[in-house]
């Protein structure tokens, strides 16, 4: 998924990919917790051997004490009874007591035990009753200790515990890798129209150093709402705005503020334009992205655009630039003059402006009655609709 996304970056790819590596990680942990964790070293082998030691050291004393082997064995004699200690003397005694020859037969230690007047002397005592109760207990109510374990000879064990540690950090490291890949995805495509995901409130510098915002964007949306929405989306980027039209009709319906993130708070303020509010107000507050401002008559918003670009073309020369990304938002309904357009697209690119164009339909007289404009500052041939 990441080589196609490489190749042919989208959404869709990245999105995958993570889905991938969320099931991988959770599948490596599963694994490791239900089925690793349950394998055990395979002991018969061991068990084998110490048989086969046991039994060398057996026949290694025969051959060497085979005069002293007792010809009679009782059933309750121990495994290592098997010498006659009668025929020997008090130094082979010592030797073979050390290095735990002979053992004491169980029966020999209980009997002392009876004798010397252990036990409480109850029922129970002498035929062994509490151990059979054990016993009973210990088979019948024994505790569940979980998940059977898994067999394994010890070299294969060692190899799947490394596997598994193998499995675990790289699963996690992926998934790592996996979230950056669809966190720079978003970030990456924050400033491309059209194809960004849902907005944040994020800082311009952080979207501007992967995709640069555009100095013009169109908006090829014709319904009635696109105004709307277009505006809610800046907002919830945090950026702030001037929406210049001249249906008071429509902005009638806008609310008063628009809010930046769902179910948390922190609204953004839709100014009307009145006569009280000058120009220069409207630009600084606009520039230092404290709130946003909708002007509903063409003569103000032409005014205002030639104002704009003025003050724009100070602060280039002292190569100011604003810190959030602000929007001249058109929507008349006479297209912007390609000579404004292109001296806005070229003002916009050196502080941090960006120009929106809704693009609505427009009629013959329109056309005609912007080809006839006469304004200041605002001369042109107008784009094609």
């Amino acid at each position: 998924m990441w080589l196609i996304y490489l190749k042919k970056p989208a959404r869709l790819w990245g999105t995958v990919a993570l889905a991938l590596i969320v099931v991988s990680f959770v599948c490596a942990r599963l694994n490791s917790k239900g089925y690793v964790n349950r394998i055990q070293p395979d002991q018969s082998e061991e068990l084998v051997k110490q048989a086969s030691l046991e039994q060398a050291k057996q026949e290694a004393l025969l051959e060497s004490r085979g005069d002293e082997v007792s010809k009679i064995r009782f059933a309750e004699d121990g495994s290592n009874d098997f010498l006659d200690r009668a025929g020997m003397d008090d130094a082979d005694l010592k030797y073979f007591e050390k290095q735990g020859g002979f053992g004491e037969p169980e029966w020999k230690k209980e009997k002392k035990t009876r004798t010397s007047g252990g036990g409480d002397g109850s029922l129970e005592s002498e035929i062994g009753g509490e151990d059979v109760i054990a016993g009973v207990q210990s088979e019948e109510f024994e505790p569940d200790e979980g998940s059977e374990p898994i067999i394994m000879a010890e070299a294969d064990m060692v190899m799947a515990n490394r596997l598994d540690l193998l499995n675990l950090r790289l699963t996690l490291i992926l998934l790592v890798l996996a979230i950056c890949v669809v966190l720079y995805d978003y970030l990456r495509r924050a400033n491309l129209y059209g194809k960004a995901s849902r907005p944040l409130p994020l800082p311009s510098s952080w979207l501007n150093a992967l995709t640069p915002m555009p100095p013009l964007v169109v908006s090829k949306k014709r319904h009635r709402k696109s105004a709307r929405s277009e505006l809610a989306r800046l907002v919830k980027r945090g950026d702030s705005f001037v929406y210049l039209t001249d249906d008071p009709a429509r902005v009638a319906k806008f609310p008063k503020s628009l809010r930046r993130l769902p179910f948390i708070g922190g609204k953004e303020e839709l100014i009307p334009a009145s006569a009280e509010i000058d120009d220069d107000f409207i630009f600084e507050t606009v520039w230092y992205g404290r709130s946003s401002f909708v002007v509903a008559d063409s003569e103000r918003a032409l005014k205002l655009l030639a104002g704009f670009l003025a003050k724009l073309e100070q602060r280039i020369l002292s190569r100011a630039k604003v810190s959030q990304t602000a929007h001249l938002v058109w929507d008349l309904s006479i297209p912007m003059p390609r000579q404004t357009r292109e001296e806005a697209m070229k003002l916009a690119l050196a502080t941090g402006f960006s120009i929106l164009i809704l693009r609505e339909k427009i009629s013959k007289a329109a056309q005609a009655q912007s080809n006839r404009s006469n304004q200041p500052g605002l001369e042109g041939e107008p784009i094609p609709s």
